[in-house]
């Protein structure tokens, strides 16, 4: 929970290739401001099912949202910014996110009201995207909540911790109402810590109250299944190996990201990013943490130093390696310390190197105004809290297997479609942060073109079966066309966490794209 601070700004963006072929080989990483400059600031960012970006803006009340539409090529940094309603309650540091519906849900703050005092609110949010309103939601049952996690799960439910104990909530999305769960297997609040999803559907959250404690290492796992915490601690025997201490007091008992990796077989493995400049590994087969590599930066002087993510984003590149921001706190002894560096880890080497290139920006805050998401293209949106935005293109593509598929799409009538196919929620959630905020990315986009042209747009995606990761097996989602969609042949390819399928081909009727017409199977073809 970092002070409430003013940020500077920053700049980037990034180029698109047509659908109407493969993607090609990736170019040498690259930097791109965004053209236009947005009316207020830029703070969380969350994807839409439509591709465009509603990001918000701390400027004034706290409540302002933007958002951030491509160009008519699919191009990110040409696009255009716009104003959208604001919600109702002025919030900062709150959680979020994207609902199979399309809309958005946000709840907490741990600033809120006219002036943005600390009262770690327990309000929340329902944005209609179609409708642009807001409407308020159930609160979270205890009488605080601020920035807590939470985590989206299958059958529309949200997973929610406790600031102040081991209490845990499941919020329904379609009664609008909350129940308890189980308590957390540690006498462990769920303050300053951050869920991640793995394979399998289950929630995993490192417990670094305990802990820093004890000064053992403890996490645990919810299975939304059985409804029940578990542990995975090696401080217990609950699992194997050993976990380097992730944060600290002075670290402000904050924590960055945590992301699920890419991997071939069915368990998977799991990287958490510390504010002592310590990362660990779980490795889900096997039960086993390791420590992962240290985050080593440059300091201003020159000298080399430990670099932590207090507070800090993090997301995934297309080619499996994660981009993360991490600042000198752990070099300084000093919660919030600038500059913040930009690092890459690489799974397969097990290493963490500073980014290339360098963002041609310097960052001398702390790295905890700044925010990441993927973009369905696979770059990546970036901010540090102001005006300036920037999208960084990496250098690797994902290799085929990693990619989704598109096995059928078929047209149901009155203007919906569903698509199935497999990847169709992607490898993680595509970027993390921490408590601060959350921006989950692991549902698919549908993208459209036309075959040697340069036209690109979205359609809009809803309903998709599973909120899962790593998921093989062939599932759906719903998805409906642009206004404006032509008829007649057209590319169509599906993203999820960045990582973009090989496209398709397929023939739009015009009553298809009327919305009229009966139901019917649409056959798929190789691109011209």
């Amino acid at each position: 929970m970092p002070a409430l601070k003013s940020s500077k700004t920053l700049a980037c963006a990034l180029t698109l290739a047509s659908l109407a072929c493969a993607p090609l080989s990736a170019a040498a990483a690259s930097w791109t401001p965004v053209a236009r400059t947005p009316p207020n600031s830029v703070e969380t960012m969350l994807l839409l099912t439509d591709g465009t970006v509603l990001a918000h803006s701390y400027d004034g009340p706290g409540n302002i949202w933007l958002k951030l539409s491509p160009d008519a090529n699919g191009n990110y940094a040409n696009g255009r910014w716009s104003r959208v309603a604001g919600m109702g309650t002025n919030r900062l540091y709150f959680a979020s996110h994207v609902l199979r519906s399309g809309d958005v849900w946000v709840l907490g703050g741990e600033y809120s009201g006219p002036n943005l005092d600390a009262n770690w609110t327990n309000t929340g949010e329902w944005y209609d995207t179609l409708r642009n309103v807001w409407t308020p939601i159930a609160p979270h049952p205890e009488a605080n909540f601020g920035d807590v996690p939470t985590m989206l799960l299958d059958k529309d439910r949200i997973l929610a911790g406790s600031l102040f104990n081991r209490s845990t909530y499941l919020y329904d999305i379609a009664s609008n109402s909350w129940t308890r769960a189980a308590d957390k297997a540690y006498d462990d609040s769920s303050d300053e810590e951050t869920y991640v999803k793995l394979p399998g559907g289950k929630v995993m959250v490192y417990d670094l109250f305990r802990s820093i404690a004890t000064g053992g290492g403890y996490a645990e796992v919810y299975d939304p299944k059985t409804g029940l915490w578990s542990g995975r601690s090696p401080s217990d025997g609950t699992a194997a190996g050993s976990i380097p201490q992730l944060s600290s007091p002075a670290m402000g008992y904050e924590i960055g990201g945590a992301l699920a990796l890419r991997s071939r077989d069915r368990g998977g493995r799991v990287i958490t990013i510390g504010a002592t400049g310590h990362t660990a590994l779980y490795d889900v087969a096997s039960n086993t943490w390791s420590a992962g590599p240290d985050i080593i930066g440059t300091l201003p002087n020159g000298a080399q130093g430990l670099f932590g993510a207090v507070d800090a984003p993090a997301a995934a590149l297309p080619d499996g390696r994660v981009m993360l921001a991490a600042d000198a706190s752990p070099s300084t002894g000093t919660a919030f310390s600038g500059p913040t560096q930009l690092f890459t880890y690489n799974p397969a080497k097990n290493t963490i190197q500073p980014l290339s290139p360098a963002l041609p920006v310097t960052l001398g805050d702390p790295a905890f105004v700044h925010r990441m998401l993927v973009l369905p293209t696979g770059q990546v949106l970036f901010t540090r809290g102001g005006t300036d935005v920037w999208i960084y293109t990496a250098d690797g593509a994902p290799p085929d297997k990693a990619r989704p598929t598109v096995e059928t799409v078929r047209y149901d009538g009155k203007g919906r479609f569903t698509l199935s196919g497999r990847q169709l929620t992607g490898a993680n959630a595509g970027s993390t942060y921490g408590d601060d905020a959350e921006s989950d990315e692991n549902y698919p986009i549908v993208r459209f073109g036309q075959p040697g042209g340069s036209s690109v747009w979205y359609g809009r995606t809803s309903n998709w079966k599973s909120t899962d990761v790593q998921v093989r097996k062939i599932t759906s989602t719903r998805f409906t066309l642009k206004t404006g969609t032509p008829a007649g042949l057209v590319s169509l390819a599906v993203s999820a966490a960045g990582v973009e399928s090989l496209p398709v081909c397929l023939t739009l009727t015009a009553d298809q794209v009327a919305g009229t017409g009966s139901a019917a199977d649409i056959p798929l073809q190789t691109c011209p």
